[in-house]
């Protein structure tokens, strides 16, 4: 199979960035035209007179703001020409156009061979459009054990894989270990539960001088609320959507026990800000709150501020009946309109399933979506002791129930229980019946 012809060329060409480790062999895949030695898929011919290799051209679009990790991809094109024959082009693209660009794809937009993607967001909304291939003849299947069953679940869209997963991340809970020790408080630990939390922030809360114990995004109306609510449904053992994603369920007493939750800090106990930061100002580093609800992505900009690399630290988030958090990320797909649907699988498969994997991880500080590498950092002095936390937290990590309309649900999820959370009165059944109601108007709509 060509997959195997290919991982032979990498292996005798000797890349560093080879096959063998990550998502184990290269690839055990049939080729579009059957399984056979010789193939040819949209009308690029594998060259068996050039030692198998292949001649096809492929572009790849990803994420510019990270330029490190998109030099390291870059770097190791010539290595896998030299050893596949296959041309691969880099494109980076600047953060304030990549979802513009791949929602135009959406419209029939000119669409590069493969792209880094918004792991279930962007995936499942490109998916449902046919705009993706499906990657399950190709054999991608043999790699769902290398993966977290969350991280994996977020490149499936009905019972076909759409991708492989290059990062991962999830929400833990950030604290100021200063303020704490102020307080005399202990130190959150990884067996604190909810009460623990609200107690410590109202020990933490300061209201004659503007500093609040916890930080939540009760004011922001494009789906960080829905992002930072669903880890405390699912410790409740709560449910967003049914098995099959047809019918909100979040408006369980489990629901609204979590909504009730998050209410009692911000009304009765006030130890959480109404408003969102002013531009610029970052009020967990400046001291304004002394939790928040983050993750890896923010480690640069904490550990790089020297006045506050040194006060903060960082635990599990705390749990109710159950430990959970959400898990995001990102995910590299294959257009389902490429001309070379074969060897764009082949390089999904080198990007995320071999050595160079690991050299893409040390340049964009993420969490390892595999955990045969879940303590990649825990000797890197400067992350090891923070990201290792938020590592260990991915084998309770979930996946978001994505559907086609993902994006207007959690911002319609956002709005309606923004407006209970302000809300002096106090009915979280009849917020969350609303606010079910209008989710369910958008799954109808999907069908």
């Amino acid at each position: 199979m060509k997959a195997k012809r290919i991982l032979a060329m990498l292996m005798a060409g000797a890349l560093l960035l080879g096959t063998a480790a990550g998502c184990g062999s290269s690839g055990t895949t049939s080729s579009t035209s059957g399984g056979t030695d010789s193939t040819t898929t949209g009308g690029t011919t594998d060259n068996t007179d050039n030692g198998g290799k292949s001649d096809a051209k492929l572009t790849i679009w990803v994420y510019g703001w990270e330029k490190a990790s998109a030099d390291k991809i870059q770097e190791d094109t010539a290595a896998y020409k030299e050893a596949t024959g296959v041309e691969v082009t880099v494109v980076p693209i600047a953060s304030d156009s990549y979802s513009t660009k791949i929602q135009a794809t959406l419209a029939g937009g000119n669409n590069p061979d493969l792209a880094f993607v918004d792991a279930g967001v962007q995936s499942t909304q490109l998916a449902s459009k046919g705009k993706l291939l499906a990657l399950k003849e190709y054999g991608v299947e043999e790699y769902k054990d290398k993966f977290y069953d969350s991280v994996w679940d977020t490149m499936v869209y009905k019972d076909d894989v759409y991708g492989l997963r290059i990062t991962s991340n999830n929400l833990a809970l950030f604290y100021n270990k200063e303020m704490f020790a102020n307080k005399g408080l202990e130190e959150p630990t990884a067996d604190w539960t909810w009460d623990d939390l609200r107690n410590a922030a109202k020990t933490l809360t300061d209201a004659d001088n503007n500093i609040y114990g916890l930080d939540l995004p009760i004011y922001d109306k494009n789906g960080g609320y829905t992002w930072n609510w669903l880890p405390f449904l699912w410790q409740n053992g709560g449910e967003f959507l049914n098995d099959d994603r047809t019918e909100a369920v979040f408006n369980s007493p489990e629901g609204v026990e979590a909504l009730e939750f998050w209410k009692k800090m911000v009304q009765e106990d006030k130890s959480v800000p109404l408003q969102a930061a002013p531009t610029g100002v970052n009020r967990f580093t400046s001291g304004i709150t002394a939790m928040a609800l983050d993750g890896p992505w923010s480690l640069n900009t904490f550990l790089s501020d020297p006045e506050f690399k040194d006060k903060f630290g960082v635990a599990p988030l705390p749990q109710k009946k159950t430990r959970a958090t959400v898990v995001g990320g990102e995910g590299v797909a294959v257009f389902s309109n490429t001309k070379s649907p074969q060897e764009a699988y082949d390089y999904l498969v080198h990007l995320t399933c071999s050595d160079f994997v690991q050299t893409f991880w040390e340049n964009w500080i993420t969490i390892p979506p595999q955990p045969e590498f879940k303590d990649f950092y825990a000797n890197n002095s400067e992350y090891g002791p923070y990201i290792q936390v938020i590592s260990d937290q991915m084998e309770c990590s979930r996946t978001r129930p994505f559907t086609p309309s993902w994006p207007q649900i959690e911002n319609t999820l956002g709005i309606d229980l923004q407006s209970y959370m302000f809300d002096k009165e106090d009915d979280a059944q009849a917020a969350l019946d609303k606010a079910a109601e209008d989710v369910n108007k958008i799954l109808a709509d999907e069908k």
